[in-house]
């Protein structure tokens, strides 16, 4: 459930990709200011998507400068700040972004997914529901308050939450594999297997995550299918690096079989 820069998630990649600099509600000619901004996020962005903290980090921050109430300017200055670790820093930076643009969901959205690493999971289900109330069909904020649900304590209504998100986004991985597990936790293996056979088909034949593999796996076991669930922990085990609990659930499935 996820989050890579934090996973890929949807949120996430359009604060990267929307690299413009704008004042809400501004018209007509972009002062200097706003065109230093933009030249300066834009090449920030840019460093950050090579990999390059520290430069990314520095242009953002001027860019922050040059226009300090431009709200995308201050969202990708949160995310430089995040990816070096200072959680309670790039927090403050996108708690203003989203003063900024109050009305924009994916910013909501943004700043709850910050909440929910950071553990602060009641202020990112307000943060979600804020998304959520904005855009109904944003499937990463109906995504952030499932796992908000979650790690409160509610994973029926965590389990609810997610499957509005994938009725958005009904291929989305990161949001299938929340599903099945979910689907496993509350002791509905068939239907785990549904969610993991149909996440499976957005990869080509071989490609599986290893993850993705085992669950299965352990799936097949749990709906009396050992043959199948030995051959998929099998495959689990030869993918990516095995576990020794891997190894144990491969052994428990075959003495099954």
């Amino acid at each position: 459930m996820r989050h890579t820069l934090l996973g890929t998630s949807p949120i996430l990649l359009l604060a990267l990709l929307s690299v413009g600099c704008r004042l809400p509600g501004r018209e007509g000619p972009v002062p200097q200011s706003l065109a230093d901004c933009r030249r300066l996020s834009q090449r920030g962005v840019a460093a950050l998507e090579r990999g390059q903290q520290q430069t990314a980090e520095t242009m953002l921050a001027q860019a922050v400068t040059a226009c300090p109430v431009d709200a995308e300017a201050r969202r990708h200055y949160a995310e430089s700040i995040w990816q070096r670790g200072a959680r309670p820093e790039a927090i403050a930076q996108m708690e203003e972004a989203v003063r900024l643009a109050e009305e924009d969901a994916s910013f909501w959205g943004r700043l709850a997914e910050m909440y929910l690493a950071d553990g602060r999971s009641e202020l990112a289900r307000e943060s979600a529901e804020r998304a959520i109330d904005l855009d109904p069909k944003l499937p990463g904020a109906w995504a952030i308050r499932g796992g908000t649900m979650l790690s409160l304590g509610h994973p029926r209504q965590a389990l609810a939450d997610y499957l509005r998100a994938l009725g958005h986004a009904p291929n989305d991985r990161a949001i299938l594999l929340a599903v099945a597990e979910l689907y496993r936790q509350l002791d509905q293996p068939r239907r785990a297997l549904q969610t993991l056979q149909g996440l499976a088909e957005t990869y080509s034949p071989g490609e599986e995550p290893g993850q993705v593999l085992y669950l299965t796996g352990l799936a097949y076991v749990a709906v009396g299918r050992c043959d199948d669930g030995a051959a998929s922990l099998a495959a689990a085990v030869m993918r990516g690096q095995p576990t020794p609990e891997m190894y144990y659930r491969l052994g428990e499935a075959m003495a099954l079989g």
